[in-house]
């Protein structure tokens, strides 16, 4: 069957689905520029043509004529041109969590109205988009859950935790993932009550240049997946303090590893990935004093304390996969042969 895959920003969760996906299939995926702040390396299967969306002409869209169309999104106008055009069965893929308020409302009665029509399924990471489907107009049976999820390099380098005693945070540096909250709630806590621990941020962005340095806090920089995966060995447990995050994949990638997590209450995959005070606490990500009660209480916790909510951690992360994106994919695919 071939399958047009209407992207915006890939990165190698991605890649590892579509690979996947290209076993049985022949895909032409379209894509955004590569962000310069997460420069992932791609590999790509045979089966797949990939092509810049500043570079492709809507002739080729046509000739390649899919059977299939996964669109991420319902804001890029010529995305949408090309699902009309085609006329073909389509699935949104959206991350949006529902906010009950004016615009929202009036919004999905917009898209209701003009957009419905276009998309016979939704395609959402997990249980936080839910509402947000419900309210687009698409029912149980065609919303599929399951659109984001980690590489299996992670699940592969899961390992028992070590007693190193490093909190660890994966994120780009702007002011959304709200770093610069982070290590100075972390600085809050005394030397001696900090029993050690230290706090390392690997990523990179706009406000790298004024990250706050201390003797305790590492800055990595960017790494690539599989470098961070092997890195991540000796990490303790996992933080985000986001003020704005509609799922968070690095959240799936660090439980699967394994890891405790400290979770920002508006972080959408804590819905799916953290069942509280089993595998992480949660706090409010415009609250230091939250954080701090958190943190004290993993930095106070004994080894073998931690190492079973990592173990819950890894437990809950199976419920997202590759594999079951590929198996939630094919769904939709099955059901449109069937009409």
């Amino acid at each position: 069957m071939k399958i047009l895959i209407l992207y915006k920003e890939l990165a190698g969760y991605t890649l590892e689905c579509l690979n996947k996906l290209a076993a049985n299939h022949l895909l032409l995926v379209v894509h955004y520029p590569i962000n310069k702040e997460a420069p992932f390396n791609l590999e790509f299967n045979a089966a797949i043509q990939l092509e810049s969306k500043s570079e492709l002409t809507s002739a080729k869209i046509i000739e390649f004529n899919p059977n299939f169309i996964l669109c991420s999104g319902w804001s890029d106008p010529e995305y949408i041109d090309w699902v009309k055009a085609l006329n073909k069965p389509t699935a949104l893929a959206f991350d949006t969590i529902w906010q009950s308020n004016l615009k929202f409302v009036l919004g999905s009665f917009y898209f209701r109205f003009k957009y419905k029509k276009l998309f016979r399924f939704a395609f959402i990471p997990g249980n936080s988009q839910s509402e947000t489907s419900y309210k687009l107009g698409f029912s149980t049976k065609t919303t599929l859950s399951g659109f984001y999820t980690c590489e299996d390099v992670f699940r592969h380098n899961q390992k028992a935790l070590t007693k190193s005693k490093e909190l660890w945070c994966i994120a780009r540096y702007i002011p959304n993932k709200n770093i610069n909250f982070l290590c100075e709630s972390f600085l809050s806590i005394p030397p001696n009550e900090r029993s050690g621990w230290t706090l390392n941020i690997a990523g990179t962005g706009e406000l790298f240049p004024n990250r706050i340095e201390d003797e305790a806090i590492v800055h990595h920089g960017f790494i690539q997946p599989k470098e961070l995966s092997i890195k991540l060995e000796k990490a303790t447990v996992f933080v985000l303090p986001s003020l704005y995050e509609p799922w968070g994949v690095v959240v799936h990638e660090m439980a699967t590893l394994g890891k405790p997590l400290i979770l920002s209450n508006v972080v959408g995959a804590k819905q799916d990935l953290l069942v509280e005070g089993t595998n992480g606490y949660s706090f409010s990500p415009h609250s230091k004093y939250e954080l701090k009660l958190q943190l004290l209480k993993i930095f106070s916790a004994p080894h073998d304390a931690l190492q079973a909510m990592g173990n819950h951690s890894a437990e809950i992360a199976r419920k997202y996969s590759s594999d079951i994106w590929v198996s939630q994919f094919t769904k939709m695919l099955e059901l449109s042969c069937a009409g």
